[in-house]
């Protein structure tokens, strides 16, 4: 079996849905790079999800695209949010 196509379009699709997510947010390059290691570790994740149950949502090869996908999109929420906690003390005066 050739893994390298399938690892090309996981890190595809993981990539431009953190992409997508960045810009829609927006944010400097340290979220830009938070949210797209954010997305790639989710698409892995639902990639193992998608194994776990043995899926046929969208699945190319063997590559598990739907849960791919899915774990992506959750895991850039995820990201987003995170990137928006202040930790700076804020003075109630």
């Amino acid at each position: 079996m050739n893994y390298i196509p399938g690892i090309t379009i996981s890190l595809l699709f993981a990539l431009l849905i953190g992409f997508i997510f960045h810009f829609w947010k927006g944010g400097g390059i340290f979220r830009l790079f938070f949210i797209l290691i954010f997305s790639a570790i989710g698409f892995g994740i639902g990639q193992w999800v998608g194994f776990s149950l043995d899926s046929n949502f969208l699945k190319i090869g063997w590559v598990f695209l739907g849960f791919g996908v899915l774990g992506s999109i959750l895991f850039s929420f995820i990201a987003i949010w995170l990137t928006n906690i202040r930790l700076e003390k804020q003075d109630k005066r």
